[in-house]
């Protein structure tokens, strides 16, 4: 299962991160949310992740002008579009950056299976979200069942996942390639090295309930 923990802020916290099974780390570059790093904070945090974990730069709306800018002044190497985007954007981005990896973040809604058909051709990877106004961030999940119509693409769960929830997920034998977690990793708004690495051990190696 591929692992991807995100929203993180500080040095401290991407240290207990990297000491876990994970396979990637998210910063987001969007002023509206609440975990928001500007492009001098994600460069210092970027270079304290380990090339065996992708770092990956969550963005709503970007222009490209954007997208240069984190790909020349930060240690990124991947690029979550968790917006409205253009599909053009994704492939100049691939185009232009062929090393950079792609991540398409889609709201489970009813144009969801239209949406990935949408955006297949350009994206690595898609990021099922709970909807929002907001572009995400509400840590709170969505009726999976929504996942079971999903064929031939790989997608991580996100929206509100924990322990628990991946318990529960779990149960419904749906074809997810991971999750995406930030709020399940988190105590009281900050991120909590115990649950990373509760839920790392339970997704990545011996499952204990």
């Amino acid at each position: 299962m591929f692992l991807k923990y995100c929203g993180f802020q500080t040095q401290d916290d991407i240290k207990y991160a990297v000491e876990e099974d994970i396979d990637a780390i998210g910063f987001i570059h969007y002023p509206k949310s609440k975990r928001h790093q500007s492009l001098d904070e994600i460069e210092i945090l970027s270079n304290l992740v380990p090339d065996s974990i992708y770092r990956v730069a969550v963005v709503v709306n970007p222009t490209s002008d954007i997208i240069n800018l984190l790909v020349s002044k930060t240690n990124i190497n991947a690029v979550q579009f968790h917006g409205d985007e253009e599909k053009q954007l994704l492939r100049w981005c691939k185009k232009t950056y062929p090393s950079i990896k792609i991540i398409k973040a889609l709201p489970a809604n009813a144009e969801l299976l239209t949406k990935i058909q949408q955006y297949k051709d350009d994206t690595e990877l898609f990021i099922i979200d709970t909807p929002s106004i907001h572009y995400g961030g509400t840590g709170t999940s969505f009726d999976w069942r929504i996942l079971d119509d999903i064929e031939d693409v790989p997608y991580l769960v996100a929206g509100g996942m924990n322990k628990a929830k991946i318990q529960q997920f779990e149960s419904l034998n749906l074809n997810t390639f991971g999750y995406d977690i930030a709020s399940g990793i988190e105590t009281d708004g900050k991120k909590d090295p115990l649950k990373m690495r509760e839920i790392a051990e339970y997704v990545k190696g011996e499952k204990q309930i």
